[in-house]
């Protein structure tokens, strides 16, 4: 193996490394949702099997039904959360503000969504027994699916493009001409279309524009990355990094088709997901107050 290029290739973050760390977010917000499913679930598994006419002669009965101190408290911390997490909305109105990065405010946001959603699902003792209680759960389940499509798409937006010259970088060390060729190449592919009038209907029309487009540009790209897969005298840890970059190029060149769609939902989805967060504070509201008219009061007494 050539020593310069050893010890640069030694210096760089490995590409394995790089997505062990962007997955290490989502990772620990599932872990920690699921750990909190679990323990919830083991506190009242007995309870939860039986129905709703067995329920009332279990011992858990007056402790973890929705009217009960546990479970009327799963209701209103998961409301506090979600009611938080609302707050996402405020900051964005005021995002020349310094308040915290955006980032951390969506992280925020996704974290009280869905840890508040859970609560509130073990409020409901996985039983629905009114109509008022029956729309509350639909409006929310909307809002929260309509969010994890929109954190979806927020995830196509446009990144930093720094990571595009370091795998350039890598590839030039092994070939400097493939590696000019590459990059002219990819500056060159054309730009990913963009709806005129950016509504959700005519975003949600260009989808499969996008994907003929992002399956065209993923074969010209292969195409040009086809020779370097065929270099020779190469030792086993400088293939293995060549593949590593050239793989990593291949995504990074496709990703213009992904931001420009993700931009464009994500703008014209938000719409859609603020108008489930009202129909949900509204069905929230309406919710408590029939618990308070029928006498759930334990909590302020």
């Amino acid at each position: 193996m050539d020593s310069s290029r050893a010890a640069r290739i030694s210096s760089m973050p490995r590409p394995a490394a790089l997505r062990l760390r962007a997955m290490r977010g989502p990772s620990l917000l599932f872990v920690c949702l699921l750990a909190l499913a679990a323990l919830l679930l083991w506190r009242g598994a007995e309870f939860y099997r039986l129905d709703l006419e067995a329920r009332v002669d279990h011992a858990d009965f007056r402790k973890l039904s929705p009217g009960a101190p546990i479970g009327h408290g799963y209701g209103v911390f998961g409301t506090l959360l979600v009611l938080t997490n609302l707050l996402y909305l405020a900051r964005r109105r005021f995002a020349r503000l310094h308040l915290g990065s955006m980032q951390l405010w969506l992280n925020i946001h996704v974290f009280t969504g869905l840890f508040g959603s859970v609560l509130i699902l073990f409020h409901s003792a996985f039983q629905l027994r009114s109509q008022v209680a029956s729309i509350t759960a639909i409006a929310l389940l909307l809002v929260v699916v309509s969010g994890i499509v929109g954190r979806y798409f927020y995830s196509l937006t446009p990144k930093a493009h720094a990571e595009l010259a370091e795998q350039l970088a890598v590839i030039e060390m092994f070939d400097m001409v493939a590696a000019a060729q590459l990059k002219a190449a990819v500056q060159g592919l054309p730009a990913p279309l963009q709806p005129a009038r950016p509504t959700l209907r005519s975003s949600l029309g260009t989808v499969p524009a996008w994907l003929r487009q992002y399956r065209a540009r993923k074969a010209e790209v292969r195409r040009m990355l086809a020779p370097l897969h065929q270099l020779r005298d190469l030792e086993r840890d400088e293939r293995r990094y060549l593949r590593a970059a050239c793989k990593q190029l291949e995504r990074l060149a496709l990703e213009p088709v992904r931001a420009a769609a993700g931009a464009s939902l994500i703008r014209t989805w938000r719409g859609l997901h603020r108008f489930m967060a009202l129909l949900m504070i509204v069905s929230v509201t309406v919710h408590i107050a029939v618990a308070w008219v029928f006498g759930y009061r334990w909590i302020f007494e």
